[in-house]
């Protein structure tokens, strides 16, 4: 009965997030308005970030080139996967490439380039050379996050669930956990936010998990979704080509 109650109470809660985020996106069509959401992944994405941060920055200028009228949000991960599929959300941005998500959204070309290390305590022999050499590990691994595909369905490690980053390097600092891991920028943008001596009882390693790309994609549901990642794409283009993505970039993150 209780676990009736629990999936119940769960149930409910995720269509009223998909009917609050569909309520939203539909008053901001009707006033011809791009609605941009992304979650809170800082560097890329931040309430607290200039300009929302990087994603939300080179998205709402290259769609405002584009001549479009775009509003940008941040937003809880959960209520971007809900609404994902329901066109719950215009453009969603900060996401690597992935199979699921291409079901519901259609990516545009990449604006950014990042890769995800793992992170142990400094002093500490744990070494990272492939998913086999993780399994003595416990890891730090934040709740819903995509890392790479083979890692996040890898099962039979011991992953500990956090909140944030930030959490996931307090827990390696401590001596909590083993490891812990994300983009090469959010981590460096977790210790300098972090303060004290954090940064000097962990260390990076070197080993890459993974290289990914940084994209924005467009919900199906629009009918010009098409048209949009299209627009995108050539404003961004020209961005690159004229130097003045790089040097948005440079107000984010120091060369």
């Amino acid at each position: 009965m209780l676990c009736f109650q629990n999936c119940h109470r769960r149930l409910l809660s995720l269509l009223l997030l998909v009917s609050l985020a569909l309520a939203y996106t539909s008053s901001a069509r009707a006033e011809g308005v791009i609605r941009v959401v992304a979650d809170e992944w800082p560097p890329f994405s931040g309430s607290e970030l200039p300009s929302g941060g990087i994603s939300l920055d080179v998205i709402e200028t290259v769609l405002t080139k584009a001549g479009y009228n775009v509003k940008t949000d941040i937003v809880p991960w959960a209520r971007i996967m809900a609404g994902a599929s329901e066109g719950g959300f215009d453009v969603v941005g900060s996401l690597f490439m992935d199979e699921e998500l291409q079901k519901s959204l259609i990516y545009g070309a990449p604006f950014y380039a990042t890769e995800i290390h793992f992170v142990r305590q400094k002093g500490s022999t744990t070494t990272f050379s492939d998913l086999a050499s993780l399994k003595p590990y416990s890891i730090a691994v934040g709740d819903g996050f995509l890392y790479e595909p083979a890692f996040d369905a890898m099962n039979s490690l011991n992953k500990v669930t956090v909140t944030t980053t930030l959490q996931g390097l307090r827990m390696v600092g401590a001596g909590r956990a083993d490891l812990t891991l994300d983009s090469m920028e959010v981590l460096t943008h977790s210790l300098q936010l972090a303060g004290g001596d954090l940064a000097d009882r962990v260390e990076i390693l070197p080993g890459v998990l993974a290289k990914h790309e940084i994209h924005m994609a467009v919900s199906k549901t629009l009918p010009n979704s098409n048209e949009i990642v299209d627009d995108f794409n050539r404003v961004l283009a020209e961005m690159q080509a004229d130097g003045s993505l790089d040097e948005l970039l440079r107000k984010h993150i120091a060369p």
